[in-house]
């Protein structure tokens, strides 16, 4: 039965419809992964692993940070959703390796290369406790597992509380400074400010990244000026959000480039500078970040740069690429070497061939995941279409594709995907643009980012009328 027909049966009897007995352990609860959970639960029985206990609709968690309030509505717990109202497993705990199936039971070693040996075709999933999870580690088995896991790029993403305090923050993609820097004494990445306890919140739970959001608000209530360091979508929505809800800040965004939204179309950058003249943003364009230009007291932001989050979940190197991403063909599963003593990516230059890693079983998408031969960017519309394709190649793999489905389900990643971004300048204003043009602006294209927000959370907890709205889209 179709996923969203299945949808219409009532909730109470949904579990009587018949399902195939295999499992499907999707690694990461963001967007593109509960995408395919919603998608896959009609047919298997599936399970979604996470290490934070709540999830958050990223596009939006600027808003949030602008705008403390809007954080409930961008959020939602795992357990009372997934297996409350979609009939999902969720597991709370950090995915640590992946043991890929064997083609033969009892062979002399597994895909992975870790002499882990995955029987009866299924492959095994290691997941280590968090805070507030299971107690002792755990493996789970699974026919099909999907990896979705991200990357951390910036202070919207929740962050461990290792992260937060530890010597590894200053490696952040995202840190926040007040302390005038010398050329002696560099910026400090500051964290956000500790709680009455002593200790910084964790932000894997949901009250952490409620109160670290609301600290961080405050922190630049007070503070002269902010300056944001990057150019791009999110650096320019982040700078437009600090205009709009914080009308006494000065703020600066900065950036190598010559020109904000490189990615973007010339009309959408005039809109956008247009806008930031208007509302008294400054600009410091052509030109690299400089610590010693920070004045006193001024929150600095920063919005450039990833940080891989799948280097260990692999044993076999030649999975990833030298930048941390998954490497997966144009049916999104993942590629590694057949030679179990390949540890180098720069191996593979000397003609080693991948191939699918675990017999096609294991697939990856969106931002952790890299298409041989297909530029993608990373952005929620291109990782929902590598996590549609994956949902096909399940589907199509156990015969139970969807019957009556809009047009042939589509199993391969294609050349040429449309760059599609809906930019927030602040609640009132924003663009609707393309790589090659601007389509709408103003109120309507705020209006639209709305929208957009309100019918994608509902979707992803299951709301009919929602899921109708995007149905056509992947």
């Amino acid at each position: 039965m179709h996923h969203f027909a299945r949808s219409l049966v009532p909730a109470g009897v949904r579990h009587l419809l018949p399902r195939a007995p295999k499992r499907v352990v999707i690694v990461g609860g963001g967007p593109t992964g509960l995408f395919c959970a919603d998608r896959l639960r009609h047919h298997f029985q599936v399970t979604v692993v996470d290490s934070k206990e709540f999830f958050e609709f990223t596009p939006s968690i600027l808003r949030a940070l602008a705008d403390p309030p809007h954080l409930s509505r961008i959020t939602f717990d795992y357990r009372e959703v997934l297996e409350g109202q979609l009939g999902v497993e969720f597991v709370l705990g950090q995915a640590t390796k992946i043991d890929a199936p064997s083609r033969f039971a009892g062979s002399g070693g597994s895909a992975s290369g870790s002499g882990t040996i995955a029987t009866n075709g299924r492959g095994n999933l290691t997941v280590e406790p968090t805070v507030g999870s299971v107690r002792e580690e755990t493996r789970m088995s699974f026919d099909y597992c999907v990896v979705a896991v991200g990357v951390a790029n910036g202070l919207w993403k929740p962050r461990s509380l290792e992260d937060l305090s530890g010597p590894t923050a200053a490696s952040s993609s995202s840190t926040i400074s007040t302390a005038r820097p010398t050329k002696q004494q560099p910026a400090q990445p500051a964290v956000p400010v500790p709680s009455p306890g002593g200790s910084a919140l964790d932000e894997r739970r949901l009250d952490g990244r409620r109160r670290n959001l609301q600290l961080l608000h405050e922190k630049l209530a007070n503070a002269p000026g902010a300056v944001v360091v990057g150019a791009g979508l999110v650096g320019v929505e982040l700078a437009a959000e600090l205009a709009h809800f914080f009308p006494r800040l000065k703020v600066t965004l900065v950036d190598g480039a010559a020109h904000v939204l490189p990615q973007l179309a010339d009309p959408a950058r005039d809109y956008t500078m247009e806008f930031f003249a208007k509302h008294g943003v400054k600009l410091r364009l052509g030109q690299p970040f400089v610590p010693e230009l920070v004045s006193e007291g001024e929150v600095v932001l920063w919005c450039v740069g990833t940080k891989p989050r799948a280097s260990e979940l692999f044993v076999d190197r030649s999975v990833l690429r030298s930048n941390g991403q998954i490497r997966v063909n144009k049916r999104m599963q993942v590629l590694g070497s057949s030679h179990m003593g390949l540890t180098s990516v720069e191996e593979l230059n000397h003609g080693v061939v991948l191939q699918p890693l675990g017999q096609g079983q294991i697939f990856a998408i969106g931002d952790a995941a890299s298409v041989e031969g297909v530029p993608l960017a990373q952005m929620i519309f291109h990782g929902e279409e590598m996590a549609s394709i994956a949902v096909a190649n399940i589907e199509a793999a156990e015969n139970v594709a969807s019957p009556i489905a809009l047009g042939g389900a589509k199993k391969e990643a294609e050349v040429g995907q449309p760059l599609l971004a809906c930019t927030s300048l602040g609640p009132q204003d924003g663009m609707f643009s393309t790589q090659s043009e601007l389509v709408a602006t103003g109120a309507l294209a705020a209006i639209q980012k709305q929208v957009i927000e309100a019918t994608k959370m509902g979707a992803l907890q299951g709301d009919p009328l929602s899921s109708l709205l995007w149905l056509p889209v992947h």
